[in-house]
């Protein structure tokens, strides 16, 4: 069963040019006779610090301009650095760089969302401290002016390691490195479990959104209290439609969930939905019972999951009155 999706808003002003989205890029073919044939063009990007980062200026632009892949850790929006002092690690990576005002803003953002779904106090506050922790000395490097910009797929690293492996997998454009090292698919895969165990079903809501020709964000969804918001063509052009929770469910739809909710909890998320103009989606992951733990470890598990998206809306019976006294 899927959700009826309604026609998104579109932008007042639009200052950019849709782009076909990836892989389609132009490859001029070989002549006759000639020994060199046309090569798929790939990214890389490397996982620093957890987060996947994309160095390269023209890799940055073709990800994010070809299908809105990722946001520039010192932009907004589209990837544009103009900043002299940056943070570099022991291997030469640019780091994220953020005001402790703004690194502030963000945490209480993230701190209000998780009381709101229902996550216990003591569980936030020891995610809160974790993320206050401070850089090492040893991270710290040199100053570097005019230096290249680095472009993290998303201050998120959930949402990133989404991005990363749908370019990997799906469109087979990225190739990930860990120490320099390229990893394969089934890796990478691997790597990002490890590093969250929530990861399949994450990753396989982001995956149909991505095919069904959403662009999903997950840095925005941060600030309504969910995992992702939905953009149609991209951010440029249109609103974001839906505000996106993912959640983890088997055949029965029983068993343990991804986030304790709450009648009070999802109220509070529909009312905060219906104040900035979108509409909630409940995307459920429903896992087969016989699904095991080995099936898991590999993205051959994607084929055996079903997905089912269920629309929130709030039911106000003034309305509800005055709709049938006009019939």
């Amino acid at each position: 069963m899927q959700a009826e999706f309604r026609p998104p808003r579109r932008r007042c002003r639009v200052y950019e040019e849709y782009v076909a989205p990836l892989p389609v890029r132009s490859r001029s073919s070989p002549e006759k006779g000639s020994a060199s044939r046309p090569t798929r063009s790939y990214f890389r990007a490397d996982i620093v610090n957890g987060h996947v980062l994309v160095t390269d200026p023209d890799h940055i632009s073709d990800i994010y301009n070809q299908g809105y892949f990722g946001k520039g850790i010192l932009s907004r929006a589209r990837p544009e650095y103009t900043i002299f002092n940056q943070w570099r690690d022991h291997q030469g990576f640019l780091l994220p760089v953020v005001t402790c005002t703004r690194y502030e803003e963000l945490l209480g953002w993230a701190e209000s969302a998780l009381l709101a779904q229902g996550s216990a106090r003591e569980s936030v506050d020891e995610t809160l401290l974790r993320l206050r922790q401070p850089v090492g000395e040893d991270e710290l490097g040199r100053l570097s002016e005019n230096g290249n910009g680095a472009e993290n797929l998303n201050p998120d690293p959930e949402t990133e390691r989404n991005k990363a492996f749908f370019l990997v997998y799906a469109l087979g454009c990225l190739s990930v490195h860990l120490e320099q090292e390229p990893l394969s698919i089934t890796h990478l895969w691997r790597h990002f479990i490890s590093l969250r165990p929530d990861f399949v079903s994450s990753y396989a809501a982001y995956h149909h959104f991505r095919s069904r020709g959403w662009v999903p964000k997950g840095g925005s969804g941060a600030k309504y209290g969910v995992d992702m918001v939905l953009y149609r063509k991209g951010p440029p052009f249109y609103h974001s439609s839906y505000s996106v929770v993912v959640e983890k469910a088997d055949e029965r739809f029983e068993g343990s969930t991804l986030r304790p909710f709450s009648w009070r909890s999802l109220a509070t998320l529909s009312r905060i939905t219906a104040t900035v103009s979108k509409e909630l989606l409940l995307c459920y992951v429903v896992h087969p019972v016989d699904l095991t733990e080995a099936e898991l470890a590999s993205p051959e598990c994607l084929s055996r999951l079903k997905i089912q998206e269920v629309v929130v809306s709030r039911w106000v019976s003034s309305k509800e009155r005055a709709e049938h006294e006009d019939i």
